[in-house]
């Protein structure tokens, strides 16, 4: 039998948000030379069939020397502009597993430049921030979401996210949203990808849940780029800029969150690496 030559590439899956395994958000990370082709990518995307797959390439050195990195993000279904746990997924796996020369790097994206800090255990990711706009919600969407009442909703075109506050941390964590209605409803020409929904909680400065079904994702786990929008949201009603945060999933998730100013956020969190190896294309 002849040998066959099959190219792969090396594959982590890390639960980001976390310090226990299958808790946190996972998201795979795929340590490349180059970007593959976009099908290719959005294939092992499919294949992994996570909330979000991250794809890295080194700039200007190799792996073990680099500290600028670019890097892409997809869904099951589609690429996103930016994506947090599958960033701090991708920091964790250069800063314990590759090596780099600095206690900082940085990446290229389509949200552009983008800072990971790994200190005690932490990753702290610098995120453009995005400040929503009070609007008045789709209908169906509130109904597919079974919210009878709301205290505000503010859209981020920037983020393409919808966000409703809602008065109770509790109905936050009850939600069953349906997400064939949620998919068929009216978005009364408003551009959102995923909508959170939150509410001021007991424990953490405000709780909150994300749904992003028309990207792929019934339910996120742990969405780092929602917490883009509820900063700046949260800092006008609490008067402070920073918080500490809770995603109330299934899975759940601790997020540090702190504004730096009008244009940036830092979110800071830690991770589990669960899974290592190849991946044969």
């Amino acid at each position: 039998m002849h040998n066959q030559i099959v190219s792969s590439i090396p594959i982590y899956q890390v639960d980001a948000f976390t310090t226990k395994p299958f808790r946190g958000n996972p998201a795979a990370v795929c340590l490349l030379e180059t970007f593959l082709k976009e099908d290719l990518m959005k294939d092992i995307a499919a294949e992994m069939n996570l909330s979000e797959t991250a794809f890295v390439v080194p700039l200007e050195e190799e792996y073990g020397k680099a500290n600028l990195f670019a890097i892409r993000w997809f869904t099951p279904e589609v690429e996103v502009p930016l994506c947090g746990h599958a960033t701090l997924a991708s920091s964790l796996v250069l800063f314990r597993e590759v090596g780099v020369p600095t206690e900082s790097i940085t990446f290229e994206s389509k949200s552009g430049k983008l800072e990971a800090k790994f200190k005690e255990g932490e990753v702290t990711l610098d995120f453009p921030i995005n400040p929503p706009e009070e609007v008045t919600p789709p209908e169906d969407i509130l109904a597919s979401l079974n919210i009878k009442s709301y205290i505000n909703c503010s859209i981020s075109e920037q983020a393409e996210m919808l966000l409703i506050h809602v008065e109770d941390e509790e109905v936050v964590k009850t939600l069953k949203p349906n997400f064939t209605k949620m998919l068929q409803g009216n978005k009364k020409g408003l551009n959102f990808q995923g909508v959170i929904v939150t509410a001021a909680s007991k424990e953490f400065d405000f709780v909150s849940r994300y749904f992003g079904p028309w990207e792929g994702l019934n339910e996120d786990p742990v969405t780092g780029s929602a917490h883009t929008v509820l900063a700046p949201y949260w800092a006008q009603i609490l008067k402070k800029n920073s918080f500490l945060a809770y995603q109330a999933s299934k899975r759940g998730g601790k997020l540090k969150v702190k504004i730096k100013d009008k244009s940036r956020v830092e979110i800071t969190g830690e991770g589990k690496i669960v899974l290592k190896g190849r991946l044969f294309l």
